[in-house]
């Protein structure tokens, strides 16, 4: 006759319990370094990351689609800064690259601006039917008028917006020598932006990442008189403005003047960068939750 063996259960060991979850962690934690080389971390909205070379930053771009965040709704991993050896690749591999690292860059900046102005329309809306505004609206239209230093509701609605990827790369690419220079390199300033106040022997403005950099280029655009024929260009040709168009009012940008204009153009032309004006998802303007473009 045979015994029958009382079937034990097994006790939960929390202690292992813990130390599996905490190994897992520690396996993320380690593929996050190598494939971004630091951890990334949270900056208005978007999540930067940093490389230790060229070599790791063709890595993550290889893994990542600029587009992907937007159709999908998952949140942009922007590029912090240019690693130190990008400089040193050859100039066709350089441009290739300079420009898959900057296009979720333009995306993120470029839909936050837009997110912004179709606030504001919104609220000329309202004060237009003469609607009572809240006040989260209130706070909304002072927010704006500070930022794009207007008086007026119409004049903010002419000064806030963004402009074609297709310029921003452009003219990002022409001041940086894409990406190769000591500034876009070391300062994160891919724009040629100057301080306002500059010193001798040290005129350019520094950036804690190219993500900061463009918002300001963005900013610079939508706020200097410099650039009011821009602006009203813009306006006139409404939300999808023509790249080639806008050009013509950037005279003021180079000492190079019409030269300046028209090797913008060609960049433009030559790079085929206008794709990207098109592939540009306009229902994300309208649905974007993420954060503002604040200054």
């Amino acid at each position: 006759m045979s015994v029958k063996r009382p079937v034990l259960k097994p006790k939960t060991n929390v202690a292992a319990l813990i130390f599996i979850v905490l190994f897992a962690l520690a396996f993320v934690f380690g593929i996050a370094l190598l494939v971004f080389g630091k951890t990334p971390y949270q900056n208005r909205g978007v999540v930067l990351y940093t490389v230790k070379n060229t070599q790791q930053l063709k890595e993550r771009l290889s893994l990542y689609s600029p587009l992907n965040s937007y159709f999908f709704a998952i949140e942009p991993y922007l590029l912090k800064s240019l690693p130190r050896d990008f400089a040193h690749l050859d100039a066709k591999q350089r441009k290739e690259l300079f420009i898959k690292a900057m296009l979720p860059i333009a995306f993120t900046v470029k839909a936050q601006f837009d997110r912004e102005h179709e606030l504001f329309i919104k609220l000329k809306e309202k004060l237009d039917n003469n609607q009572p505004l809240s006040e989260a609206d209130k706070k909304l239209l002072a927010y704006g008028l500070r930022k794009f230093r207007c008086k007026t509701i119409n004049e903010l609605i002419k000064k806030s917006g963004s402009i074609p990827v297709s310029l921003l790369i452009a003219q990002a690419g022409i001041e940086s020598g894409w990406g190769s220079s000591r500034f876009a390199i070391y300062y994160n300033n891919v724009y040629g932006i100057h301080k306002k106040h500059p010193r001798p022997g040290d005129i350019v403005r520094r950036f804690s990442s190219l993500y900061d950099a463009t918002v300001c280029y963005m900013l610079n655009l939508d706020r200097s008189p410099a650039y009011k024929r821009l602006r009203e260009a813009r306006y006139r040709m409404g939300r999808y403005p023509n790249p080639y168009k806008l050009a013509e009012y950037l005279t003021l940008y180079s000492t190079r003047r019409g030269v300046y204009v028209r090797l913008v153009q060609r960049i433009i032309s030559s790079n085929n960068l206008a794709k990207f004006d098109k592939l540009y998802p306009s229902t994300f303007v309208a649905e974007n939750p993420k954060g503002l473009a604040l200054e």
